[in-house]
């Protein structure tokens, strides 16, 4: 986890319940939740939770669908706010703040970035790629640092790592795997947006 970063949410976003619920929703885009299950996962107070998804449902950041004498709550992926807000939980917690967080252990990484196949649970062709890593990579610290974060996850995550040269060399070819990955709304971890797109 980023601590510099989780410090900066902290001050933010003032309440604690409101960070655990943006957070959920945010590492969570494709799942729905009722109720009693955010108290459950958030451990906080019934009150407390039914507050902030309703202010969250009020502000359309998440959408409610009622099955039965139930309602479930779901990230709203096309909120306006939803990539910027996304951005700095990803780069806290998660694979995003364990990528930031390790990044000397990892080498020396140019530009690292998450894509929509992980940050909104969008499938883009038959294997998606969730994270690009590009610079001088030590793979197995690479391939640790995902396989730790898999399991919590309980899915594979599919990594592309590419070497400066060769990422610089894709880029001036017009590579259609490259041209397509930088055309999605994409979560920069490392490195200077107009960099990696020019």
């Amino acid at each position: 986890m980023n601590n510099i970063g989780l410090k900066s949410l902290e001050h933010l976003f003032i309440s604690k319940v409101r960070i655990k619920t943006l957070k959920y929703f945010v590492m969570n885009p494709g799942i729905t939740i009722h109720l009693r299950g955010a108290v459950r996962e958030f451990e906080e107070e019934i009150n407390a939770v039914r507050r902030e998804l309703n202010r969250l449902e009020e502000t359309k950041f998440i959408v409610c669908e009622s099955k039965g004498n139930r309602k479930y709550f779901k990230a709203n992926v096309e909120h306006i706010f939803f990539n910027d807000i996304a951005s700095m939980f990803h780069k806290v917690y998660g694979l995003g703040g364990e990528v930031i967080t390790g990044s000397k252990k990892i080498g020396e990484i140019e530009f690292a970035f998450l894509t929509p196949a992980f940050t909104k649970a969008y499938v883009n062709g038959s294997q998606p790629i969730d994270l690009v890593v590009i610079g001088d990579i030590d793979l197995p610290v690479l391939e640790e640092l995902v396989k730790n974060y898999q399991s919590p996850a309980g899915r594979e995550i599919h990594y592309m790592v590419l070497k400066s040269n060769e990422f610089a060399l894709r880029k001036r070819r017009k590579d259609q795997m490259i041209i397509d990955l930088l055309s999605q709304d994409n979560t920069l971890l490392i490195g200077n947006y107009e960099e990696l797109t020019k």
